[in-house]
């Protein structure tokens, strides 16, 4: 390999900036030939004379490795580098000078005329070459501040390699044998310099207005006399380190902790590269929509294309959410909760007290429960517009009844007033059930996104068009359905299937093709109509059916994706997609504990019915539903929310103080304003002597819990076969409840999460110590902890894969939330291939009598969790009638359980089903998901950040830890006018004057961050405060 280079202005700071390039030349044997302009830094002219090269051993290194060690070499030794190149023969330099009238040489001063031609050639072995020919000189600046411009001819072009590329070979040959054109020599460098022909140019080319860099002197040599660092190129490199995500598309996904999955990547790709399109995430439950959305936000974000963005998430996962951005997509996010902005680690941020909360920060989390409320709508509006808006849980959106004309909720009419006032650039929906169990709701959704023509009108337009796809071909109004697909192909974003129309010209020939995919605007003649129903009629389904808003707008990947993936051969073999076997444990109660079930449920219903026959009560109606679940957890749940209910009463407090953060997710799913929660509990002054006289008689009993004994006997079982069990259960009292019967029983090796965070027990202590969710999931993973107890909270945001055993201690009358838990178990990459779940419930009792009679049909529930998974929302309305209204008899437990098998059944034959969202493998065609890496990798910032001048002494490495450094936080952040002082410049060491911040360990190394359990330990990557103080500071003159 070779490279020839004429050039008015060359710096040796072109082989550190291009270090991973130089290392990969150097290594191919490449061999470099300059003639340069008299006018050379004085170090760059050392070196070629007298510098001391590289070490042979670095050298070889250099060579061995040019991507990471080769490169690093280069760039923190590129003198040392330019002199080994003089030495081993793999670069010569000659100047061009000037010549008097008499063959004299002559300096620019004498002459006033410079050696300003710019041109070069690139050759590789096989003979191929590049000639290029441009205004750029070779120094950084010109690669990254200046405008330059120039021309490239490939050898393989021959008309243009003839034409121009070969006039610059023979031109450089010409100039290299000294038979340069009239009034000018090419000499040598070591004459040149003999000949005091040199004139030393300073460090760096002129700067933009208002840079400053420290003078030579300050710079250039340490203590021992050696050469340090090129100022200005390492500025450079820095400055082009920052604008990688602009730069670079995928760089900011290519960065981050979390690394998507096939089905995610494609997902990304198709979001990223069409925004401010906006789309619906609906993949099945536990495969990743929050990361997704994470990566989406964090590419649009870290490359600058967005700078505002509003999430609205459920109120019961908004830390799960701060947590997972954090974690997974290295983006600190501010939560707006309980009035008040706080980091992830509670702490409060301050914030103006008259600023708008919803647009405080760039990216701002909130509840969308708090959003949807009147009083707070003007302010949202007065906020606007974002960048982004996403939605979590979006099908809370949705109409107060069932008809596609009823009134909207107060969510769904809040994002139908954003839509109008243009309050967002893109809209993203998360929900893995986007229709509940109408048609309307999936348009009503999608809707929002701004659908073209008549997909965007009504919903009856919407649904009429795949009732059509329904009936015989020969009866459709074609008319409609080839209009709106029309209206489908005039955005010019939306996706047309290539594949599918290469099948149907395979199948019908390009003439017969035609007809099929020429439908928009076209329909069918009646010649052709008569035909139907035949081939042609059934490629024209298949064609319709895939150019829909539902395919194009919607997301859908399900764990049958994944195995489709594997059997493509994109997921590897060795990778485990785990089966899950599901066991139903129906738990008898004891006499006593019967009594007690009963004497509750009792009062719980009784007070319902109360409630619910008062206007204007149905909200303390509502609060005994959740008194109902919480007795379907655990005796002692109840009895702690008893307790809980009578201090209220007593103190007069609100109402919303009657729940805890454990029930967020129920009132989240009601219709229930929050505002009726804020009103005083005075009406229930009544209840109080009643309920001291029951919390006695319930304090009274005593005896074994049934529940509790077989969950002991299960874990026992268990670790027979498993290295560690998980237990969930809905509520942090019932949690607390559970790992005390564990303790007993003689287990010590236990761990719990709930909202309060991460506990682990302390055998020497006996207590319970407070952790993090990283060392919770570290010990977990490491085998120190045999049984992890969670709520809810734990089945977001911990991935346990390396358990094989669950057991559901309660069951939610929601099963998507069951679904939500196994999620955690059930992962690609999980330990075992075979994962067992048990799900605990009370014998005798309405739950047991409605998940029997459904599961006679599906089994564990695996069917519904499909095509009819928003059914499961009814099976929670049904066991909330059954409980409480009255006592149900066996007759209306049937009449409940059989219309949810006939609803089941109904969905499937629903004009508009989930299926009609499409998956990546739909008709056997899984592609290849698309690569997303930047051109900065995660290595290149190690590599750079370790090894540039400017940054290199704020890391030092951890002996103990591989891939570890202590990062000396810097005393400002770097920028333009970092090195400026009133009284003017100072020397580049005052920037890392002590800090007032102590240093902190640091990773660029995904495997060394995951598997840490120290809490301190920063994933050093682009979006966290740490690198952004290392970087320059945008400036307008970058």
């Amino acid at each position: 390999m070779t490279y020839d280079r004429a050039v008015g202005y060359w710096s040796a700071s072109e082989l550190q900036y291009a270090a991973q390039g130089t290392a990969h030349f150097l290594a191919n044997g490449g061999k470099m030939r300059l003639i340069v302009g008299a006018q050379l830094a004085q170090r760059d002219v050392d070196a070629v004379i007298e510098g001391k090269p590289l070490d042979d051993v670095v050298a070889e290194r250099l060579l061995a490795d040019p991507d990471l060690a080769g490169a690093r070499i280069v760039q923190s030794e590129h003198l040392s580098v330019l002199a080994w190149m003089v030495a081993t023969d793999r670069l010569e330099i000659r100047v061009g000078v000037p010549r008097g009238e008499n063959g004299e040489l002559l300096t620019h001063l004498q002459s006033g005329r410079y050696f300003h031609t710019k041109y070069g050639i690139f050759a590789d072995r096989y003979g191929n070459r590049v000639a290029f020919n441009g205004s750029n000189n070779s120094s950084v600046t010109a690669w990254v501040r200046n405008h330059e411009t120039f021309d490239a001819y490939p050898s393989w072009n021959v008309p243009i390699w003839d034409y121009l590329g070969v006039h610059k070979v023979l031109d450089f040959e010409k100039h290299w044998t000294d038979n340069a054109d009239a009034g000018w020599a090419v000499i040598d460098l070591p004459s040149a310099v003999r000949k005091h022909l040199i004139e030393h140019a300073p460090e760096t080319p002129p700067l933009p207005p208002g840079v400053v860099l420290p003078p030579l002197e300050a710079s250039t040599s340490s203590e021992d006399g050696t050469d340090e660092f090129d100022v200005e190129a390492a500025w450079d490199e820095l400055v082009a380190l920052r604008d990688a995500p602009a730069e670079s598309p995928w760089t900011g996904v290519g960065s981050a902790w979390a690394q998507p999955l096939p089905h995610q990547a494609e997902l990304i790709s198709r979001v990223v590269s069409t925004y401010p399109r906006g789309y619906l995430f609906a993949d099945e439950v536990g495969l990743g929509k929050t990361v997704e959305a994470g990566m989406v936000l964090r590419e649009l974000f870290t490359s600058g294309r967005a700078k505002k963005a509003l999430l609205l998430v459920p109120a019961s996962v908004m830390k799960q959410w701060q947590e997972e951005l954090h974690e997974k997509m290295n983006l600190d996010v501010a939560r707006f909760d309980k009035g008040a902005f706080v980091d992830r680690h509670d702490e409060p941020i301050p914030v103006d007290p008259n600023a708008n909360p919803w647009s405080a920060f760039p990216i701002v989390l909130a509840s969308s429960h708090l959003a949807r409320r009147r009083d707070r709508r003007r302010q949202i509006l007065d906020a606007g517009p974002w960048d982004v808006v996403l939605v979590d849980e979006a099908h809370h959106a949705r109409r107060r009844g069932s008809k596609p004309t009823d009134t909207p909720n107060s969510l769904l009419a809040l994002l139908q007033e954003m839509r109008d006032k243009e309050m967002w650039r893109a809209l993203y929906l998360a929900t893995a059930t986007p229709m509940q169990m109408n048609p309307h709701e999936a348009w009503d959704l999608i809707s929002l996104l701004g659908l073209k023509g008549r997909w965007g009108v009504s919903a009856e337009d919407f649904i009429r068009y795949f009732k059509l796809l329904a009936i015989d071909p020969m009866h459709r109004h074609w008319d409609l359905l080839c209009a709106m697909l029309e209206d489908y192909f005039a955005d010019p974003q939306a996706e047309r299937d290539t594949d599918l129309e290469r099948e149907i010209d395979d199948a019908l020939g390009w003439t017969g093709a035609y007809v099929v995919t020429a439908l928009a605007g076209n329909p069918p003649s009646a010649d052709l109509k008569a035909k139907f129903p035949n081939e042609a009629s059934e490629w024209m389904d298949k064609w319709l059916r895939r150019h829909t808003p539902m395919r194009d707008r919607v997301f859908r990947n399900t764990r049958k994706t994944m195995r489709e993936y594997q059997a493509a051969g994109i997921i590897p073999d060795d990778v485990v997609i785990p089966y899950r076997h599901v066991k139903d444990e129906f738990i008898p109660l004891q006499p006593n504990e019967r009594r007690l079930y009963e004497r509750i449920e009792e009062y719980i219903r009784r007070h319902y019915n109360a409630y619910m026959a008062e206007a204007g009560n149905q909200a303390l109606g509502f609060i005994m539903t959740v008194y109902r679940r919480r007795l379907t957890s655990s005796f002692e749940a109840i009895k702690r929310s008893l307790r809980r209910r009578l201090s209220v009463l007593e103190d007069g407090k609100n109402l919303a103080e009657l729940l805890t953060d454990d029930d967020n997710v129920d009132v989240e799913g009601s219709l229930f304003e929050p505002e009726v929660f804020d009103t005083r509990a005075d009406r229930l002054r009544d209840e109080i002597v009643e309920l001291k006289s029951f919390l006695q008689d319930l304090d009274s009993i005593t005896g074994e819990d049934s529940k509790a004994s077989k969950l002991v006997a299960d874990v026992t079982e268990a670790l027979n076969t498993y290295s560690s069990v998980v237990v969930f259960t809905q509520y942090a009292d019932t949690m607390d409840y559970v790992r005390d019967r564990l303790l007993t029983a003689g287990y010590r090796r236990l761990g719990c999460y709930s909202g309060r965070g991460g506990e682990v027990y302390n055998v020497e202590s006996g207590s319970w110590t407070e952790v993090t969710k990283s060392e919770i999931k570290t010990r977990f993973r490491s085998g120190e902890l045999e049984v992890l107890i969670g709520t809810d909270s734990m089945s977001e945001g911990l991935n346990l894969q390396t358990s094989g055993r669950l057991i559901n201690y309660d069951m939610p009358w929601n099963l998507m939330r069951v679904e939500q838990r196994i999620g955690r178990v059930d992962r690609i990459g999980a330990s075992y291939k075979d994962i067992r779940i048990s799900n605990y419930f009370y014998a005798d009792t309405v739950e047991e009598q409605v998940y029997k009679g459904i599961a006679e049909d599906y089994g564990d529930f695996t069917d519904i969790v499909g095509d009819a998974a928003p059914v499961l929302a009814n099976i929670e309305k049904a066991i909330e009638r059954l409980a409480l209204t009255g006592h149900a008899t066996t007759t209306e437990i049937n009449s409940e359980v059989g219309q949810i098998r006939q609803q089941v059944e109904d969905i499937k034959s629903e004009p508009v089903r989930n299926d009609d969202m499409g998956e990546p493998g739909d008709g056997g065609r899984i592609k290849q998901p698309p690569t997303l890496e930047g051109g900065t990798s995660l290595r290149d910032l190690e590599r750079v950040l370790t090894a540039n001048g400017l940054t290199s002494d704020a890391f030092e490495p951890d002996p103990s830890r591989p891939r570890v450094y202590w990062l000396k936080p810097p005393a400002e952040t770097l920028s333009a006018l970092s090195f400026r002082k009133d009284d003017g410049v100072h020397d580049i060491e005052e920037y890392f004057d002590p800090s007032p911040l102590a240093p902190l360990p640091v990773t660029f190394d995904r495997a060394t961050w995951d598997e840490s359990d120290d809490a301190d330990l920063v994933f050093l990557t682009y979006g966290t405060p740490e690198l952004s103080a290392l970087l320059p500071a945008a400036t307008h003159d970058d």
